[in-house]
C-alpha cells in the first residue's frame, strides 16, 4: 500500500530561510538535501508538494503495520549519519479504529560531533569454534558488520529447491487441505508447487546454536531416511549425519519473520492443533506443507511460503496413533518425534521437534500452486488419492464414493449449515434435487435416485 510521509515537511519549511539568520551555518538545506536523497534512493519515494509518497508501508489487519519500522530508519539516518540530535516522536492513531497511524519526528542540530566509533573488521568465517557456511555470500555477516542477512538464492539453489518440492511432491488428500478459494478449478490440490522466489537465510546466531546441537549427536547411528533427500543434490549434498531438510507451510510475511528470528515453542501448535505433542511441525513432503500455505494478501498478493529448514532429525520415536510423545522421545534419547499417519492411513508422515536449536530455517520459497496439469512435468500428471472430507459425496454405479462438484458442494454445505435441507443443483448437463435430510441426490430427469454422503468437515 502507498503511505505518504510527511517527515520532511518541517525540514522544508526552513528551506527557504537556509540563507538567514535562522540557518547561518547551511546545516538544515544539507540535511534536506541528503534526507532528500535517503527517501527518494532508500525508501523509494517520490517527491510530491510538501510530501514524500513511499511506497513501502504495509499493513496486516486492521491495526498493524510497518511505520514504526520505516521511520526508526529516518531516525537512525538523521542521527548516525548526519550527526543531529533526536528530540522527540509523536505518535497517533486515527480512524475508527486506530487503523492509521501518524508519527512527527523531531530533530535539532546541536553544532559539530565527534565522529562515531567504528569497531574493527572481524571476521566470522569461524565464531567460538563453528565455521560458517562455505556458501555464504555475504561480507556484512561473514565480516561481523551485521549478524544476519537474508540473500536471494542464485539458479543453482532455486533449481535445487524446485526439485525437493517436485520430488517429495504427493498428490494425497488429507482433513487439513482447505478449499481453494481464490481459483476456478475442480481440482481439490494442485499438481505442482511452482517456485517464484527463493531467499536464503545467513544468520550467524541461528546458525551457532544449531552447530553446537549437531556436535552433541552421535553421528556413527544409522540414518533415518526423509523424503526430501531423493532430490535437489546441490542443496542435500550439504547435510551431514542425522540432518535432513524439512518444509513448514506458512505464509509469505510469516516466513521472512522466521527468517530473521527462528521459530519459537511457545507458539507451537497455535494454528494447527498438536496431534502429537507440542513442537514444531514439519512435513518431509511438500505436499503436506502446501495444506499450510496462506496468502497473507500484503508481500506477494496470490502467493504462497513454504519455509525449507535444515534439521536434526536424528533418531526419531516412530508413533502411529495421536497423542503426546514428546517426554517418551526425551526419556528414550530419542531427537524427535515422527507422527506416522502414512502408515496408519496412508496419509503422510509429520516430525515434531521440541527444541528450537534442533531446526534452522534456511529457506523460503514464495510458489503458486499449478491446477493446469498441461503445465506440469509428466511424471507429476497424477490422479489425486484419499479426501480431504470436505466436499459431499455421491454413491456411484461402482460401489465407490465420487466428490460432489466444488460449487454445489459449497452449495448445500451453506444450506446444510443454514437449516435448508432441500437443494437443486445443476451439474454438467444435468439438474438434481439434493436431500440433505434424507442423504439422497434424485436426478430431475430421469428420476434417478443415489445416496449422498455428509462432508467430514464442513
Amino acid at each position: 500500500k502507498q503511505a505518504s510521509s510527511n517527515l520532511t515537511r518541517g525540514l522544508q519549511r526552513s528551506a527557504g530561510a537556509s540563507t538567514s539568520a535562522y540557518d547561518p551555518s547551511g546545516r538544515a538545506l544539507e540535511a534536506i538535501t541528503a534526507l532528500h536523497t535517503f527517501l527518494v534512493d532508500y525508501l523509494g519515494g517520490e517527491q510530491m508538494e510538501g510530501e514524500y509518497a513511499c511506497n513501502v508501508f504495509l499493513s496486516r489487519g486492521v491495526a498493524e503495520n510497518n511505520l514504526g519500522q520505516w521511520t526508526m530508519r529516518v531516525c537512525d539516518f538523521m542521527v548516525d549519519r548526519l550527526g543531529w540530535s533526536f528530540v522527540v516522536c509523536n505518535v497517533c492513531n486515527l480512524g475508527d479504529y486506530g487503523q492509521r497511524r501518524e508519527q512527527q519526528l523531531i530533530f535539532r542540530y546541536d553544532g559539530e560531533r565527534r565522529e562515531m566509533p567504528i569497531a574493527k573488521s572481524v571476521s566470522t568465517s569461524t565464531l567460538g569454534g563453528i565455521d560458517m557456511p562455505e556458501y555464504w555470500t555475504s561480507q556484512e555477516v561473514l565480516n561481523a558488520e551485521v549478524s544476519s542477512k537474508i540473500v536471494s538464492c542464485d539458479m543453482d539453489e532455486t533449481l535445487a529447491l524446485q526439485q525437493m518440492l517436485d520430488g517429495s511432491f504427493q498428490r494425497r488428500l488429507t482433513r487439513d487441505r482447505a478449499f481453494e478459494t481464490t481459483v476456478k478449478t475442480e481440482e481439490e490440490m494442485p499438481y505442482r508447487l511452482e517456485v517464484v522466489h527463493a531467499f536464503r537465510s545467513e544468520h550467524t546466531s541461528l546458525w551457532f546454536r544449531y552447530s553446537n546441537r549437531l556436535k552433541r549427536y552421535d553421528a556413527d547411528q544409522e540414518p533415518f531416511e526423509v523424503k526430501s533427500q531423493a532430490a535437489g543434490i546441490h542443496i542435500n549434498s550439504r547435510l551431514g549425519p542425522g540432518e535432513a531438510y524439512l518444509f513448514h507451510g506458512t505464509n509469505p510475511s510469516s516466513s521472512q519473520s522466521i527468517l530473521r528470528t527462528g521459530f519459537a515453542t511457545l507458539h507451537a501448535g497455535k494454528t494447527t492443533g498438536t496431534m502429537f505433542g507440542a513442537g514444531i511441525y514439519l512435513a518431509e513432503c511438500s505436499s503436506k506443507a502446501d495444506e499450510y500455505g496462506r496468502d497473507d494478501r500484503a508481500t506477494y498478493p496470490g502467493l504462497l511460503a513454504v519455509l525449507v529448514c535444515r534439521c536434526l532429525v536424528g533418531q526419531p520415536f516412530v508413533t502411529t496413533e495421536p497423542g503426546d510423545y514428546v517426554e517418551d522421545a526425551r526419556s528414550t534419547n530419542k531427537d524427535c518425534v515422527v507422527g506416522d499417519r502414512e502408515a496408519k492411513v496412508g496419509t503422510y508422515r509429520e516430525f515434531i521437534i521440541s527444541d528450537e536449536t534442533q531446526i534452522y530455517p534456511e529457506y523460503t520459497v514464495i510458489y503458486r500452486r499449478q491446477y493446469d496439469a498441461d503445465q506440469v512435468p509428466l511424471p507429476m500428471r497424477q490422479k489425486v488419492t484419499g479426501t480431504s472430507g470436505r466436499f459431499w459425496q455421491v454413491r456411484l454405479q461402482n460401489g465407490g464414493w465420487g466428490n460432489v462438484p466444488r460449487a454445489p458442494s459449497l452449495l448445500m454445505s451453506t444450506a446444510y449449515k443454514s437449516g435448508n435441507m432441500q437443494v437443486t443443483v445443476t451439474i454438467g448437463d444435468h439438474t438434481y434435487a439434493m436431500d440433505l435430510d434424507n442423504l439422497t441426490q434424485t436426478n430431475v430427469s430421469s428420476g434417478t435416485t443415489r445416496k449422498l454422503r455428509k462432508p467430514m468437515v464442513m
